[in-house]
């Protein structure tokens, strides 16, 4: 059971959010439901403001002319237009001497010079590329160049980008124009990046997933790329079961299991990531991985909070309360502040009561059918106040948790604590107008 965590909207990258949506969330037969363990995923629309690169001071064009040296005519003349900045005419004489001798090097040189005036930012990358492939005499100017270009093409990319929210059509621009800065500095994982944002805001999964990829390939280091990357792949494989599309969705697991390890190796604490992994593991029918990343990793270091919290949460998602309280309760035992454990604590407390209501209703129901009268077994109350101060703490900085503050609400109601359920009813209710 996966939680898919706050909406992305409009926000500065970091603070990513959408509409939460539920994934094989499984109704309780009563007042209260399962409540999922804390792991994020993707939710619907991603609109995230991307913040513009800040170029090193002394980053410039250059935009020189070579001397008048001994050469063609057409040299001579594409020199005297670029000095008069009449720049098609230069590109046409230029033309016509590449045409009779497409080994000039200053010759596409100065191509990708006037191309740069006429921001044909293409190209002057494909004139550049040939002036390279014949010598090295320009390549510290072109090199310039196409650092200035690129960081002016990834601001102005995002800046278009961030002018989607109000006009749709400003992602297609955004798309170009970080295209040609790919083709600029194609080893910049960050524009990767970008781009597939710009892909996902137009809903194009597959096209964003492949630049995700490819941006993780660059910087294998990038947690926040490789989770964007796991939670899409997430999100597909979702989709593909909705279509009855077994295979398919068996097989996206696996590549956000494969996301989420490297999301993990970047950033080893993170509870959200690892919750995501054992999810994706099982899913992609990888237990084997599951059991290794939880209970063979206790077994190796007992003292490690993170790998009883990874088996707590695997033990969770199984619906063993016993031994997943244990885990929980052992990770705070190394680390009293460990939030992913205190709020996974009381969910176990909490899922393992709305286990044993269930089991007292069905008895109830089967005793009424067959004419008889039981007293009610109310024993899943104490797993209720077990929960509680698990979750009250986890409310304090969830704060704007709603799945959170609507599950505290019915436990309250279940045990009859009317004030405290109204004022997280509220809470919820709150939220949810936001």
């Amino acid at each position: 059971m996966i939680l898919l965590s706050k909406a992305r909207k409009h926000t500065k990258i970091g603070e990513e959010s959408q509409r939460g949506v539920f994934l094989h969330f499984r109704k309780g037969i009563g007042i209260l439901q399962h409540f999922p363990p804390y792991c994020v995923t993707l939710e619907g629309e991603i609109m995230k403001r991307i913040v513009p690169l800040i170029v090193l001071a002394g980053l410039f064009l250059y935009i020189s002319i070579t001397g008048f040296q001994c050469g063609s005519a057409e040299l001579t003349s594409a020199k005297l237009y670029m000095q008069q900045k009449q720049w098609e005419k230069a590109e046409q004489s230029l033309m016509k001497e590449l045409a009779k001798n497409d080994k000039n090097e200053e010759a596409w040189f100065l191509l990708g010079q006037t191309r740069l005036e006429t921001r044909d930012y293409k190209g002057m990358n494909e004139a550049y590329t040939k002036a390279l492939s014949i010598g090295d005499v320009h390549k510290a100017e072109i090199n310039r160049n196409r650092l200035a270009i690129w960081a002016m093409l990834y601001n102005q990319g995002v800046s278009t980008y961030n002018r989607g929210k109000q006009t749709p059509a400003a992602f297609d621009t955004a798309l170009t124009e970080f295209t040609t800065a790919i083709s600029l500095m194609p080893d910049s994982a960050s524009t990767y990046y970008v781009t597939a944002l710009a892909h996902y805001a137009k809903q194009d999964y597959e096209a964003a997933k492949a630049k995700l990829a490819i941006a993780l390939a660059k910087d294998p280091t990038s947690e926040e790329v490789a989770k964007f990357l796991g939670q899409l792949h997430y999100m597909t494989a979702a989709r593909k079961l909705e279509a009855k599309d077994s295979v398919g969705a068996v097989q996206d697991y696996a590549a956000a299991a494969t996301a989420f390890e490297a999301a993990s190796k970047a950033n080893p604490g993170d509870g959200e990531t690892i919750t995501s992994l054992i999810d994706a593991y099982e899913r992609s029918n990888q237990s084997d991985k599951a059991l290794a990343l939880t209970r063979d990793a206790v077994q190796r270091e007992p003292n490690n909070k993170i790998y009883r919290y990874a088996y707590g949460v695997f033990l969770l998602k199984q619906d063993n309360f016993q031994e997943s309280t244990e885990q929980f309760k052992k990770a705070l035992e190394i680390d009293p502040d460990y939030g992913d454990a205190t709020y996974n604590l009381g969910v176990s407390y909490l899922n393992w009561g709305v286990l044993l209501k269930n089991e007292a209703d069905k008895r109830v129901e089967e005793a009424s059918k067959a004419g008889k009268q039981i007293k009610e077994d109310r024993s899943y109350q104490e797993k209720f106040k077990q929960a509680i101060p698990y979750l009250e703490k986890s409310a304090e900085t969830r704060t704007e948790d709603a799945l959170l503050w609507q599950q505290l609400g019915r436990v309250y109601a279940n045990l009859n604590m009317t004030d405290k359920a109204k004022a997280a009813f509220d809470k919820f209710d709150k939220i949810m107008k936001k």
